[in-house]
């Protein structure tokens, strides 16, 4: 029996002891790194080691004085263990024991749930822990909590924003800065009813496969799987709420949003003005609303999958249900009630009882031919000669094709010396500003010559006839193709270069 239907039955256990305050440091301290916003999964090694780091910087959570003056730090990398970056002692044993031991308290009552996905084993939290989660965390930061997460509202939210410009009213500003701050909310409350579905899923697969009989299955099929996620959380994830809806477009505003510099800083402005919070939360937001939606990806494939695997089961168990009907124990019993009938009726008038039906052979629905064929001897092994490797036009010639691509869009250092040639007259000097850029190769060579000047990092080919430096204090480079700062090209010979420089 679960505690409040979605709890464990001990779920609050881990408060009564001694290590309680240990506890609500590691449960609030896991919610806020990986589970308040976004997709994240970890795993089961990376938690203690931020719960490792929660024990350096709190030691009094420990109970003792012996990590006063700091614990030894500790390496993880992909699935392998924690081990320490030099000698970890009796302190640093001590910790990562206890670390390792707060963990298990958390995944042995239920807040956390270790999930296998493929070859990893992550780490989630499940619905009702983390609703609770969120309230506990709200007691301790004051920080309300309300629905969100319509993608519609995301997007009109942003939109709102790039419309602001330095000419935009106070009004106007105040009020982008609240749709900003109100999307950010959403991406995290709908990231949140994303892994309460996803908890839901596996709550049902776990009474599935507890199920004594089959009326159990069905019911736990058709209220629980079709009556509640069907038809309400699906309905609405899969309709106006999909993932994908809009997700690039978010994705894109955010972006341009956070890349325009002088926007952003009007969005700033407005945050300080309505006390929202210090500027750089707009800088935070962008990127959390960002990040919500590319990660976002990998929760909707969980989801995916497990609905399609319940949805198999389901239509497995319909099927072998149905034959159950048209198997060997109906037949008889509609033949016995037959034969009953025929005795009852009279008697004496059969002998020895017959049946008035057509018997019909049993045959195999197979063909001969398609039966196994026994085993045999295995023949030895006879040396050939390997085959030739088959010839594949298609495929080498999508090679040469891909090998011209990279050739072409990573231009080499004679084709840039040659634009140059072109654009910039000999002994003369021209400004980047002025280059003309007629088709697709020359930008290319033009955005090789850009990256030369912006890196100071000049080929000594080109270095030997040209000198390329930055003019940012100009004008800058704006054409039908692309805006870049400014910078100047000067050509002369290399023995005048010589010369000038003595």
């Amino acid at each position: 029996m679960s505690l409040f239907r979605y709890l464990a039955d001990d779920a609050f256990l881990i408060f009564s002891r001694r290590h309680r305050f240990a506890y609500e440091a590691a449960l609030l301290e896991v919610h806020e790194r990986f589970f308040s916003s976004g997709a994240v999964f970890p795993t089961p090694q990376e938690i203690i080691h931020i719960l490792y780091d929660l024990l350096d910087r709190r030691p009094d959570l420990i109970g003792d004085g012996d990590a006063d003056e700091g614990l030894p730090e500790i390496l993880s990398k992909g699935r392998k263990r924690l081990r320490f970056a030099g000698t970890g002692g009796e302190t640093g044993d001590k910790a990562l024991k206890f670390a390792t031991q707060l963990y298990q308290g958390l995944a042995r009552t239920g807040w956390l749930e270790e999930e296998e996905f493929g070859l990893r084993v992550t780490v989630d939290m499940p619905m009702g822990a983390l609703l609770v989660v969120q309230r506990l965390a709200s007691l301790k930061s004051d920080v309300s909590q309300r629905f969100g997460g319509l993608i519609v509202h995301v997007k009109a939210s942003l939109d709102q924003v790039e419309k602001l410009d330095v000419k935009s009213a106070s009004k106007t500003r105040g009020d982008a800065a609240h749709a900003l701050r109100q999307a950010r909310v959403q991406v995290d409350q709908f990231a949140q009813a994303l892994r309460a579905i996803l908890s839901d899923l596996r709550r049902i697969r776990k009474t599935l496969l507890e199920a004594e009989g089959l009326r159990q299955k069905m019911e736990t099929y058709f209220e629980d799987f079709i009556g509640e996620l069907v038809l309400k959380d699906f309905q609405s994830i899969l309709t106006h709420n999909h993932p994908y809806r809009f997700r690039d477009q978010i994705i894109a505003s955010a972006r341009n949003i956070y890349a325009d510099r002088e926007r952003l800083s009007v969005v700033a402005t407005a945050y300080m003005e309505q006390g929202l919070s210090p500027s750089a939360a707009a800088d935070d937001d962008l990127l959390a609303i960002e990040h919500g939606f590319e990660t976002v990806g990998e929760m909707f494939e969980r989801i995916s999958q497990f609905r399609r695997a319940l949805e198999t089961r389901l239509r497995n168990t319909v099927k072998y249900a149905e034959q159950g009907e048209r198997g060997l124990g109906s037949r008889s019993r509609d033949l016995v009630r037959r034969l009953e009938h025929l005795l009852a009726q009279d008697a004496g008038r059969y002998e020895t009882p017959t049946v008035p039906v057509t018997i019909e052979p049993v045959m195999s629905p197979w063909s001969p031919a398609l039966l196994a064929t026994p085993r045999q001897v295995a023949a030895p092994i006879q040396v050939r000669p390997l085959a030739a490797r088959p010839f594949d036009p298609v495929y080498l010639a999508r090679k040469r094709l891909k090998a011209e691509y990279l050739d072409r869009i990573n231009p080499g250092v004679d084709r840039v010396a040659a634009f140059l040639r072109r654009k910039v007259p000999p002994f003369g000097t021209r400004e980047a500003r002025f280059v003309a850029i007629d088709d697709v190769d020359e930008l290319l060579a033009f955005e090789a010559v850009r990256r030369f000047a912006f890196a100071k990092a000049v080929p000594g080919e080109i270095a030997e006839w040209f000198d390329i430096e930055t003019a940012e204090d100009r004008p800058a480079h704006d054409s039908d193709w692309l805006e870049c700062p400014n910078f100047i090209i000067r050509h002369s010979r290399p023995g005048e270069r010589d010369a000038g420089r003595v």
